[in-house]
């Protein structure tokens, strides 16, 4: 997607013209995280035969479809139940790597980047045109690549007094937990991160907050981190089986919901893949078209200087949800952008709002209809 300057007053154009040789020192990302590796799965195999190949090209296309759509529930749908059935035609390149025989912490749902137990894997990279096409052409949902950054407090009881909370600096006692917590993640291509757990958290956040499901403490410490979205929760042996209680707080409004697993690590997967599952709700851009796929309007106030330019021009460059973006005025450090969207003006709009330098506001001028009608979004530069 290309911006378009057709129609801009001379002035305008070559400042755009010394912004467009600015733009690759001075962009800089929003606070949301670009994903890596949705386009991509490794994972153990018995053997190099084609019929082992076969299946396990089938599972991987199953497992980027979740990442990239978001949905942990994709496979249901019977466009993907009949790309599963050729899932060569979406292999981009595959290859073999022989591995040490260790132990990886199961998920339940991906061995990525594990070793495996039989000493060989399979990586397999899909190709993202033909992968985003799939799910665009059948109106199922595409979660772009600008995640939100999440942060963990995770809670583990073992049983006989053991309790413990999971961090950056702390882990090293509980290494399984924290390579249970992390690949799941990346099964799901969720940034995370884990809080570091030194006396400061210490000091604020324990074991009780975390199973009492009482958020006011962990909001309040991980206003340190930079952080887009809060998951909180603690798993426990009940039954045979691990469970827990979990919430997210995303946009200040906050999810509830329980999981469970046959084993700790499962219930960890189990908990982000809920949570996956919630902010693609939320994030991803619909499958089907807005009624009219009437174009939206971007006005951004406090644009003053070229790298901020330069950096917004990339912001809508890359966002998923942006189908096509035209400038249709620049005047006293107020840019105004007619926005096509890919599916809905509200996939735009929440995603603009994870963008931790834009401000949403409510109202602005009115150049921001001098391309036509339709609905105004605003926002004020706020680096």
């Amino acid at each position: 997607m290309k911006l378009s300057m057709t129609g801009l007053r001379a002035p305008v154009l070559v400042i755009l013209l010394l912004i467009g040789f600015a733009s690759a020192l001075f962009a800089r990302p929003a606070a949301a995280v670009e994903a890596t590796g949705l386009y991509r799965v490794t994972l153990p195999v018995a053997d190099r035969s084609r019929e082992v190949l076969d299946a396990a090209f089938q599972q991987a296309l199953n497992q980027v479809l979740v990442k990239v759509s978001g949905d942990s529930q994709i496979g249901s749908q019977p466009p993907v139940q009949q790309a599963l059935k050729n899932p060569a035609n979406y292999v981009q390149q595959f290859a073999y790597r022989e591995t040490q025989a260790t132990t990886s912490a199961a998920t339940g749902a991906t061995t990525m980047g594990a070793a495996s137990s039989g000493g060989l894997d399979l990586q397999v990279r899909f190709d993202p045109v033909a992968i985003d096409r799939l799910l665009t052409s059948n109106n199922l949902p595409l979660w772009g690549r600008e995640r939100p950054l999440v942060i963990l407090w995770v809670g583990v009881s073992r049983g006989n007094g053991q309790r413990f909370i999971l961090g950056s600096e702390s882990d090293s006692p509980h290494p399984n937990a924290t390579k249970a917590v992390e690949q799941a993640a990346q099964a799901r291509g969720l940034p995370i991160f884990l809080p570091l757990m030194d006396l400061q958290d210490q000091g604020a956040v324990n074991y009780s907050d975390l199973s009492g499901g009482f958020m006011g403490p962990i909001l309040q410490a991980s206003t340190r981190y930079d952080a887009n979205a809060v998951l909180a929760g603690a798993v426990r042996p009940v039954g045979g089986q691990w469970r827990g209680q979990w919430q997210l707080e995303f946009n200040n409004q906050t999810q509830q919901w329980s999981a469970s697993g046959a084993s700790e690590a499962q219930a960890l997967a189990a908990a982000i893949s809920g949570a996956a599952d919630r902010l693609a709700a939320s994030l991803a851009v619909s499958g089907a078209p807005g009624p009219t796929q009437q174009a939206v309007f971007v006005q951004i106030d406090g644009v003053h200087e070229v790298a901020a330019f330069a950096r917004i021009e990339r912001l809508l460059d890359k966002l998923t949800p942006v189908k096509s973006a035209q400038l249709v005025s620049a005047d006293g450090g107020e840019l105004v952008f007619r926005v096509v969207p890919r599916g809905q003006a509200g996939d735009v709009a929440r995603n603009l709002g994870l963008v931790s330098w834009l401000q949403a506001m409510q109202t602005g001028t009115a150049a921001a209809q001098s391309g036509g009608a339709g609905q105004t979004l605003y926002f004020r530069y706020n680096p």
